[in-house]
């Protein structure tokens, strides 16, 4: 008969810590998380370039050609459409700034294409955000305000009067 092995609970209470140093320790957990995670970024960049250049290096004159080809026709193709493209990325955040585009023939519209032929997002929020706000115009209400004076008072519900009032034409 096996015996019976006795073991002593024993409570673990956590450490009593303030609240000042537990910010502080997550602080700096989420710090070291966040360099670790832009060095690992990094190191996926530069290991994406080497394997790039590998491949191309070891690519046939064939391949190459393809490659050269594929690679005008995407920026011939962008180059067609990337005012297009401004444009609209203008519109979209001229929208939700709220202000009023100028006159798009007076803008330099290549000047807003980044290097790859996209669309230069934070050039286009740099200009978006130096134009002046659009003043709400307020629509002409041709006779909507009160109206004051010219109508004849009615004075009392005597029918008498009433029937005056009518037959003079002032209610009509």
């Amino acid at each position: 008969m096996p015996e019976e092995i006795k073991t002593e609970e024993t409570e673990v209470k956590p450490e009593e810590k303030s609240p000042e140093d537990l910010i502080a320790e997550l602080t700096a957990d989420r710090d070291k998380w966040k360099a670790m995670s832009r060095q690992n970024e990094d190191n996926f960049k530069t290991t994406s370039k080497k394997l790039e250049e590998l491949e191309r290096s070891q690519m046939t004159d064939a391949e190459k050609a393809i490659e050269a080809a594929r690679t005008e026709g995407r920026t011939s193709a962008l180059s067609e459409v990337g005012n297009e493209l401004v444009n609209a990325e203008m519109a979209i955040q001229a929208l939700s700034a709220g202000v009023k585009l100028p006159d798009v023939q007076y803008l330099n519209m290549t000047s807003f294409l980044g290097e790859d032929g996209r669309p230069n997002k934070e050039a286009v929020k740099t200009f978006v955000e130096s134009l002046p706000k659009a003043q709400e115009e307020f629509p002409d209400l041709h006779g909507a305000s009160k109206q004051t004076g010219g109508a004849p008072t009615i004075e009392s519900m005597d029918p008498s009067e009433l029937a005056d009032l009518i037959s003079d034409g002032g209610f009509i």
